[in-house]
Order: C-alpha cells, then structure tokens, then sequence
C-alpha cells in the first residue's frame, strides 16, 4: 500500500459530555452524601439562598426556587459557584 494513496479519517475531536436536568433532590444527595434525603434537600436549599450572588444568578437563567427539575443551565450556574459535587 503505498503512503500517498492511504485515506487518512478525517479528525473529530471529543465533544464534551452533554449536560441533561437534573432533580433537585438527586444533586442535594450529591453534595450532601451523608445526610438523609429530606435534610440533604433543606441544607441545599439553604446553601443556594445563603451563597453570595448563586440565587440572582440562578434566578437570572429562570429559577423559581420551588422547582424539583432543574435545567442544564441552571446546574452549570450551582457547579461554576459551589464546584462540582
């Protein structure tokens, strides 16, 4: 087979994960593992309120504060303040 004739793939480079909603309390349970799930649920509440500047932000990507499903936006706006879980 000779070099000039060989079909090189074209390059694709990995996209990254896509983000998908999460339920609130399924990401209360990631960043509080050791708590139950109802007292997991009311510390992250809690933490999002009382975190400088995370409520306006979420609340600017439309967080209403009650929502059980939160939106790959909304997510991406919790990790960029509180990191990743």
């Amino acid at each position: 087979m000779n070099i000039n004739t060989m079909k090189i793939p074209p390059y694709n480079p990995p996209r990254p994960p896509r983000r998908r909603q999460c339920h609130f309390g399924r990401l209360a349970l990631l960043y509080y593992p050791d708590r139950g799930y109802k007292r997991a649920v009311h510390l992250f509440r809690q933490e999002l309120r009382e975190t400088r500047g995370l409520y306006q932000a979420l609340q600017d990507v439309g967080y209403r504060g009650n929502e059980r499903i939160l939106t790959p936006r909304q997510v991406q706006v919790i990790e960029e303040f509180l990191g990743e879980a």
